[in-house]
């Protein structure tokens, strides 16, 4: 962190006791017939090299998602500060890039001139924190990540200020093997089991998450060659890093806390565990769902999640995509003053 950065952390930390959180969307339109040409260039450049699940269409595609993101945010989580909203040179048309809490971040603010032009999200993610003005402590999104009730920070990081890393399932060992996106999970989790001893089989629940910019800092030095391969990665690979890493990092020398994403609270007595069962009465912290799930708000209704990722496959149809839009437009009606 340089001394500007420090000085801004120790301001905020003393500003009236309160520790001010930025928040992180990544953002293409892969419409845009300028990003299309770019990205079929380096497809044909490239060649064989570029695994298909790293072009499919799903990784590009608009559906407005993040209007609707960031509508959830000004009604379910108005106390995050700056919102950084990374692109390659575009700007939502929709979008009031004159809000004071908004700015737009082009690819080379961020990303090494060698690393230029990428269409990967793991690279990007190992360059957030040099985003400029970007607080020590922020959230990260996709732009199909929302909130969906009310949230505070304490969502994200303990009083302590440590990030709180939210983890599913165990991984299954066939999707380590055949998907880019599972296998940079396992790749992550390896390099911090093998340097502090702490393993993890799970998947991150796939939403919003909480991090601190320092944590980029120390890993991308600590683990050098390893992500910087990430970053000048101009699509997704076998050999990419999750940003995982950053977390399972935190966790690992004491400065964050694994939760297991449950439709139970599993730190309750296992009596009011069962009771909960017996009863119904479902609470999950997120919700991931694929936009073909045919009853969304009946699955939001009954877990009433903090956070949601609606995620949008290489399975999903126009009908089913079109219905998601019908859906986003009906749950967070009200315009945000981030619109035009």
């Amino acid at each position: 962190m340089d001394e500007k950065d420090k000085s801004q952390t120790e301001q905020q930390f003393h500003s009236g006791g309160r520790r001010l959180i930025d928040m992180v969307y990544l953002w293409v339109d892969g419409s845009d017939i300028k990003i299309k040409e770019k990205r079929e260039f380096w497809q044909k450049k490239l060649g064989q090299k570029v695994n298909p699940q790293a072009v499919s269409k799903c990784r590009f595609r608009d559906n407005d998602e993040l209007k609707y993101s960031l509508r959830s945010v000004e009604k379910y989580a108005p106390w995050v500060n700056k919102i950084f909203i990374v692109t390659d040179n575009q700007t939502p048309e929709w979008l009031n890039i004159n809000h004071p809490k908004i700015r737009i971040v082009n690819h080379t603010e961020i990303m090494p001139s060698e690393a230029l032009q990428t269409f990967n999200p793991m690279a990007l993610e190992t360059r957030l924190h040099k985003i400029p003005g970007l607080s020590e402590y922020f959230i990260y999104a996709n732009d199909d990540m929302m909130f969906a009730n009310p949230t505070d920070p304490s969502f994200f990081f303990t009083k302590d200020m440590y990030p709180v890393f939210r983890l599913k399932h165990k991984m299954k060992q066939e999707k380590i093997e055949k998907e880019t996106y599972f296998r940079s999970l396992f790749n992550a989790y390896k390099l911090i089991e093998e340097k502090y001893g702490f393993k993890i089989t799970r998947e991150p629940h796939h939403s919003i998450d909480g991090y601190r910019k320092s944590d980029f800092e120390k890993i991308n030095e600590i683990f050098k060659e390893e992500m910087y391969n990430t970053t000048i990665s101009k699509f997704r690979e076998f050999g990419s890093i999750s940003r995982v890493i950053y977390s399972a990092y935190a966790c690992a020398i004491g400065e964050g806390i694994v939760k297991e994403v449950s439709k139970i609270d599993r730190t309750l007595p296992f009596y009011k565990q069962v009771l909960l069962y017996l009863t119904g009465q479902f609470r999950k912290d997120s919700l991931c769902v694929g936009n073909n799930h045919s009853g969304i708000k009946e699955e939001i209704d009954k877990f009433k999640p903090s956070v949601i990722c609606i995620n949008d496959d290489e399975y999903s149809s126009e009908t089913q995509r079109q219905e998601e839009h019908t859906f986003l437009q009906n749950y967070f009606s009200e315009k945000s003053s981030f619109e035009k």
